[in-house]
C-alpha cells in the first residue's frame, strides 16, 4: 500500500501548492502588504511541491532488491561496470553514475547508485511538471499509476533518458533547437534510444488528425507481419538494435493491458478533436505526435522485440498531454467529468499493474537506510 499513500500524499501536496497560488489577496488583508502576501504565498506552494517531491523520492532511494532491474544491476551490471569488464552495454553517464556512487557509498555498498538514480529520475520529472503540465496534482497521478513510476524502479537507465527528453520539450516549445539537441545528446549518453527524440523537433507543427492514426493503426495491424521484415530488414541495413530480433525477448510476448491504455488515450484524442476543434487541440500538438508513435508501436505490438520497453520511450508523455488536453475544454463541467474518469481510470490501471499483475516486481517493498548511511 506504499505507493498508494506516496500517490494520495504527492498529490494533496500538489493539490495544495496549486490551491495557494489562486488565493485572493485583498489589498490591506491582515498586517502585512500585498507584496509581502505575494512572497509568502509563493514560498509555501515551492514548500508543498518541494514536499511532494521528497514523498515520491524517498522510497524509491531506499529501496532495497524492490523491482526487477535492482537485482540485475546489483548482481551483473554495476560489478562489470566497477571491475571494467569489456562489452558490457551502460552508457557513459551512467557508468558515471555507477562509479561516484559506489565511490560515495564507501565502496562497500551499491544503495548510493539506486539514491542517485531516482534524484535523477524524479528531480527531473517534477521539473518537467512544474513547466509542461497544466494540472500538476492530475499528472502526478498519472505517473503514478499508468505504469511509468513501476518502470522507473525497474528500467532505471532508460527513465533517465526519457525525463531528461520530456523535460527538454520545453526547448521546442521556446525555438531554442541548439538546447534541445544537447538536452537530447546528454539523455542518450544514459541511454542511446532516446536519441529519436530529435525527430521531435522537427515534426512540432505536424497537426494529423487523430481519426487518420487511427485508420493508419488499424492498416498496420493488418500488415503487421510485413511491417515487422521492413523493419527488420532497415534494422540490419543501419545496424541499429538488429540484435534483438531473434533474441531471447524477441517472444511476441507482452501485456494487453498496454494496448487498452494507448487506445484510452486515443480515444481522448478523437473525442478531443471533435469537441475542442483544430484551434484549440493542435495547441498540444507536440504530445500529440508523441502519443501517435505509442499508437504505432500498439499496433504492430506482437511483432516487435521488447515491445513494452519501446512504448515506454513515449507513453511517459500522458504525464503532461493528459492534463493539458483536458485544461483545454471550456466547459467546466466538462472539466470535471473528464477529471473524475481520468481519476477512476488511474485508480483501476494502478490496481491492476500493482495487485494484480506486480509489474516489474516492486512488491514486497524494502528498505535498507543502514545500506544508504554505511
Amino acid at each position: 500500500m506504499i505507493y498508494v499513500y506516496m500517490m494520495f500524499l504527492a498529490t494533496v501536496l500538489v493539490g495544495g501548492s496549486e490551491y495557494v497560488k489562486t488565493i485572493n489577496i485583498k489589498e490591506n488583508d491582515g498586517y502585512l502588504t500585498v507584496k509581502n502576501q505575494t512572497v509568502y504565498r509563493k514560498i509555501l506552494a515551492n514548500f508543498l511541491y518541494v514536499l511532494s517531491f521528497f514523498v515520491i523520492f524517498i522510497p524509491g532511494a531506499v529501496r532495497y532488491y524492490v523491482g526487477i532491474d535492482y537485482t540485475t544491476y546489483s548482481l551483473y551490471q554495476i560489478p562489470a561496470i566497477l571491475s571494467n569488464a569489456p562489452n558490457v552495454k551502460v552508457e557513459t553517464l551512467y557508468r558515471v553514475i555507477i562509479k561516484f556512487g559506489y565511490w560515495l557509498g564507501g565502496q562497500n555498498s551499491y544503495q548510493m547508485i539506486f539514491f542517485l538514480t531516482n534524484l535523477i529520475i524524479v528531480l527531473f520529472l517534477f521539473l518537467y511538471i512544474a513547466e509542461l503540465s497544466a494540472q500538476r496534482w492530475l499528472s502526478i497521478i498519472i505517473f503514478m499509476s499508468l505504469g511509468f513510476f513501476f518502470f522507473s524502479l525497474s528500467g532505471m537507465r532508460q527513465s533517465i533518458g526519457v525525463i531528461i527528453a520530456l523535460w527538454g520539450l520545453k526547448f521546442i516549445k521556446e525555438k531554442k533547437l541548439l538546447k534541445y539537441i544537447i538536452t537530447i545528446l546528454v539523455a542518450a549518453l544514459f541511454h542511446s534510444s532516446v536519441i529519436f527524440f530529435l525527430i521531435f523537433y522537427f515534426i512540432d507543427k505536424l497537426k494529423i488528425n487523430p481519426f487518420l492514426v487511427s485508420i493508419v493503426m488499424l492498416i498496420l495491424n493488418v500488415t503487421a507481419v510485413h511491417v515487422r521484415q521492413f523493419i527488420l530488414f532497415m534494422s540490419t541495413q543501419f545496424n541499429l538494435y538488429s540484435s534483438y530480433f531473434g533474441g531471447q525477448f524477441d517472444n511476441g510476448d507482452y501485456s494487453q493491458t498496454w494496448v487498452y491504455l494507448v487506445i484510452l488515450v486515443m480515444v481522448l484524442m478523437c473525442i478531443s478533436r471533435v469537441a475542442l476543434g483544430k484551434t484549440l487541440f493542435y495547441k498540444n500538438s507536440m504530445e500529440i505526435n508523441i502519443h501517435y508513435f505509442a499508437c504505432l508501436v500498439v499496433s504492430i505490438i506482437g511483432y516487435l522485440p521488447t515491445p513494452v520497453r519501446l512504448l515506454f520511450l513515449f507513453i511517459p508523455v500522458y504525464i503532461t498531454l493528459i492534463p493539458n488536453v483536458i485544461s483545454l475544454y471550456r466547459n467546466r463541467y466538462a472539466r470535471l467529468i473528464l477529471y473524475g474518469i481520468t481519476i477512476m481510470v488511474s485508480a483501476v490501471f494502478m490496481y491492476w499493474f500493482l495487485f494484480i499483475q506486480n509489474i516489474y516486481m516492486v512488491l514486497p517493498y524494502r528498505y535498507n537506510f543502514g545500506n544508504l548511511l554505511s
